[in-house]
């Protein structure tokens, strides 16, 4: 007898009614391909912090119209000099730039310490003269100005720091200013920037801060990530594809397939108006993991059919037969999981779960069009019968004979496990600051630090209040004028602003510019002329509204994270309870606090979200086999791995955001699908009159080199994302990489067993 060939040789070529319907299908698709590439050419990225404000909520609604009222506390940009001291050299030379800072684009005022003056009445003629702020041009006095101005918060942390090192300079630019406008004045402030800092002088540093180059910011990073990760991708799944399949033609061809899709999916996007956003920057990394899977477990199945002599078409026949089933449901399942992205009231986590979903579902729609033509087509590959095929064939056999033979200490170790998980993963908090989703070693984010560490930082904080009478009556001033101490105090609210600082300020100018005279005058003539000047001087109209009561009380405060937030405005909430007058109301509002209400729903919208994603596969799972015992024991095993994950996330320190509260549902449409391709491989077997035991064997030595190969490129491609410069785009690539790493290990050591033990026993 002769020895058997170690390679097959190229098959029979198809039928040519084959041929003929391949090239119409591959006329079609490139045609549509064409005009997605040039769609494609137009996208855009955008950043754009409001969209994350969640719409109809009535916190949304209210701050829109206090808005309104009062204008945007995030229209400006605060710049901070840095030098060896604050004297009158340093302040020269500060000074010397205020002009060129007023030239900017889009830029209507500038205050600059240097150029600040305070109105002064001379208490012995009864002149109203403009003090300097810092009369800096005098050293003496500078000194006296400056040993003055130590005792005032007003000053102190607002416009000079405590340490004595730098000053503030804030630019006011257009109100609501577009994305264009924002890119022109960050372009600009940051030129100007690069100049200050190479000419000498005795500035040492320039930081720059505000909504205008955040936004810079954060579209500069992503667009250079989409690059990144792109390429990144490419090179991985080379490599993974090379593993699985040896051949250059088991490399291309699903490579093409896996591009396509992804160039479809971003023509869509372009030509329905989205651009990338902080979030939807995962999704070519996200398409190309996922859509790979699909034809990874169709070629599987095809070089595994080759390896027992059947030819090229038959081989493909059955490989689309087989896995098409599978295929589809895990499709499904995997789009579900983003689709359950849609309950949430975040516009760009809508997005982000509707266009990953049409992602999913052109992967599918390519992977049964574009693969069967260009296998129709191409020469059929040299399929080898030994060397992976007998690799990966051996090591399932003996996965699956460890796994059964240990199955009693694996129920263990897995209920250990599972109960483990579930007592840690209680512990998960939701939290959020504003500027922890850049890394530390980031530029922008040590600028952030900067106003953080000299200054009363940069997180706007906004006071609604609403009064029974006009904010003017002297029983509402000197009720907001305790209000405000508090804020300042207790609340930790710095640079402050509100009707009854302003007034305590013209009051103090009033009086000689005397500190012991910085207070709501006890007589109501001379309270009555103070508000007078106030409104006189137009910043009334900036802190009062609706016939003087609605009244506004802003500031900036520490960014210390909404949980230690929402404490203090509880807090806040039961001191004006106690202390404001009857008939009061109040509320925190503003744009950091938009945000925050946004990580406050995030757990039940993370709960609803899982929650349909479990129903979708349970029904699944029901239509498959009928059998509530098996609908249960597939969504055990996949939810192990997500108890995992958030004790992981607890043990790691990472708290539910935006960014990392769409992980659990992502996570569990993607892992879901190795079960399902390993449940639909067990039906067909039984189908055929298996036992359970041999339809199980089968089903895992059939599915398990797709389970793991598939696992992997999903895990690498997850990994880029842990080169983000995004922290929460780092916590989708960790987290998501590993739910999927503890789900093929539940795969491959629990359902088995699980399935003979509980199926077999209702059987």
């Amino acid at each position: 007898m002769s020895p058997l060939p170690t390679e097959f040789p190229p098959q029979p070529s198809v039928p040519p009614s084959w041929k003929r319907a391949a090239w119409v299908m591959v006329g079609v698709l490139l045609a549509v391909t064409t005009w997605m590439a040039w769609q494609a050419k137009d996208l855009a990225f955008n950043y754009d912090f409001e969209q994350f404000f969640p719409e109809d909520h009535p916190e949304t609604q209210f701050y829109r119209a206090f808005r309104d009222a009062f204008g945007s506390d995030n229209d400006f940009l605060i710049v901070g000099f840095e030098g060896e001291m604050v004297d009158a050299t340093f302040l020269g030379d500060v000074d010397g730039h205020v002009d060129a800072l007023m030239a900017l684009p889009h830029v209507e005022h500038v205050q600059s310490p240097t150029r600040m003056t305070l109105p002064v009445r001379d208490r012995l003629s009864g002149m109203v003269f403009q003090r300097p702020l810092l009369a800096w041009e005098d050293a003496q006095d500078l000194g006296r100005d400056l040993e003055r101005m130590k005792s005032r918060n007003d000053v102190m942390g607002t416009w000079v720091s405590p340490g004595g090192r730098a000053v503030a300079v804030t630019l006011f630019h257009k109100q609501g200013l577009s994305k264009a406008g924002c890119d022109s004045l960050a372009s600009a402030v940051l030129a100007w920037r690069e100049n200050v800092t190479a000419s000498q002088s005795s500035i040492e540093a320039v930081y720059v801060a505000g909504r205008a180059v955040a936004q810079a910011h954060y579209v500069g990073v992503m667009e250079r990530e989409v690059t990144w990760f792109v390429t990144v991708g490419i090179f991985l799944l080379v490599v993974f594809l090379w593993f699985a399949f040896r051949t250059i033609w088991g490399v291309l061809v699903p490579l093409g397939v896996v591009l396509v899709s992804g160039l479809w999916t971003l023509g869509i996007m372009v030509s329905t108006g989205k651009a990338v956003d902080v979030m939807t920057v995962v999704l070519p990394t996200i398409l190309f993991v996922v859509g790979i899977s699909d034809v990874v477990h169709v070629l599987t199945r095809y070089y595994d059919e080759r390896r027992q002599d059947i030819g090229h078409a038959e081989a493909m026949t059955k490989a689309f037969r087989e896995v098409g089933l599978a295929t589809f449901l895990t499709s499904l399942t995997t789009a579900v999981g983003f689709l359950t992205l849609l309950t949430s009231s975040i516009g760009p986590v809508h997005d982000f779960g509707m266009y990953a979903a049409v992602g999913v579902g052109v992967a599918y729609v390519l992977a049964f069009t574009l693969l069967p033509s260009v296998m129709v087509l191409s020469p059929p590959p040299v399929v080898s019968t030994s060397g992976t095929g007998v690799f990966w064939n051996g090591a399932m056999h003996r996965s699956l004979r460890w796994t059964m033979r240990h199955r009693r200490a694996l129920s263990w170790v897995w209920l250990a496990i599972g109960l483990g998980a579930t007592a840690a993963s209680s512990q998960l908090t939701v939290d959020n600051k504003l500027i922890e989703d850049l890394r530390e070693n980031d530029p922008f984010r040590q600028e952030f630090v900067f106003f953080e560490r000299e200054f009363a930082g940069v997180r706007p904080f906004e006071l609604a209040v609403t009064l029974p009478s006009p904010a003017s009556d002297w029983e509402m001033i000197t009720a907001m004028d305790r209000l405000e101490c508090y804020l300042e105090q207790e609340y930790q609210v710095g640079a402050l602003v509100g009707p009854a600082t302003a007034i305590r300020m013209t009051h103090r100018g009033w009086q000689g510019d005397r500190e012991e005279f910085y207070a709501i005058p006890q007589d109501t003539t001379l309270l009555n002329r103070m508000v007078k000047l106030v409104k006189k001087s137009g910043q009334w109209s900036s802190l009062v509204a609706h016939e003087d009561t609605l009244v506004r009380v802003f500031g900036k405060v520490e960014d210390i994270g909404s949980q230690a937030l929402g404490g203090r405005n509880d807090e806040l909430n039961a001191w004006c309870l106690a202390n404001l007058p009857k008939g009061s109301t109040w509320k925190v509002t503003g744009t950091a606090h938009l945000v925050d209400v946004n990580n406050a729903s995030l757990a039940s919208d993370m709960v609803g979200g899982l929650g349909l994603a479990l129903v979708a596969v349970a029904l699944i799972t029901g239509l498959l086999f009928r059998s509530v015992v098996m609908v249960m024991v597939c969504l055990v095993t996949n939810v192990l791995p997500l108890a995992m994950i958030a004790a992981v996330m607890v043990l790691l320190g990472i708290d539910l955001k935006v960014t990392s509260g769409i992980i659990f549902t992502v996570a569990f449409g993607i892992a879901v699908d190795d079960t399902i391709h390993f449940l639909s491989k067990l039906r067909m077997q039984l189908n055929q009159g298996k036992s359970l035991a041999l339809a199980v064997k089968r089903s895992y030595l059939a599915t398990g080199k797709a389970i793991v190969v598939t696992s992997l490129i999903l895990c690498g491609g997850f990994l880029t994302l842990t080169t983000s410069s995004f922290l929460g785009t780092f916590h989708i690539g960790l987290l998501i990489s590993l739910t999927l790493l503890f789900a093929v290990v539940a795969d491959l050591t629990f359902l088995p067993w699980m399935i003979v033990r509980w199926f077999h026993a209702k059987k």
